[in-house]
């Protein structure tokens, strides 16, 4: 409130100033009006703070527990059906997804595989690390 009333008395004092100044005449007359419309925009300046309308923004109380867990069981199927419609491996894959503060992201994979050979198991763990995946755990099940 303070600011608004220095810029008040500081514009009416400006235009009083400027019309001891400027001569006679036209210009005289078109420097006032020019004044005088400014003044009145500051001095209806708190008035349309009234009229100002701000869209509401959706709250950001997100539950990112419920997305990670969604979005990880999304990731596991498809990593599932990927390694098995690819290699022909039968496996279940588990894809750890966690939210860091900052972003969402993978933390580790978890594939669970029926024994065949060791052969599998460093065909699949270089698979998983060609396509990206880090801390790569395989659990063999014997059938």
């Amino acid at each position: 409130m303070k600011a608004y009333l220095l810029s008040a008395v500081g514009v009416i004092f400006l235009t009083v100033l400027v019309s001891f100044i400027v001569p006679e005449g036209k210009l005289k007359k078109s420097v006032n009006f020019v004044l005088r419309l400014v003044s009145i925009c500051v001095l209806i300046q708190p008035l349309t703070g009234v009229f100002k309308f701000t869209p509401q923004t959706p709250s950001a109380n997100y539950d990112y527990d419920y997305i990670c867990a969604v979005y990880s069981q999304n990731q596991s199927n498809l990593l599932t059906q990927k390694v098995n419609g690819e290699l022909g491996i039968d496996c279940v894959c588990r894809v750890e997804i966690i939210y860091d503060g900052t972003q969402i992201k993978e933390n580790g994979v978890t594939v669970e595989v029926i024994y065949e050979n060791v052969q599998t198991v460093e065909v699949l763990t270089e698979y998983l690390e060609g396509l990206g995946y880090i801390n790569i755990t395989v659990n063999e099940k014997t059938a």
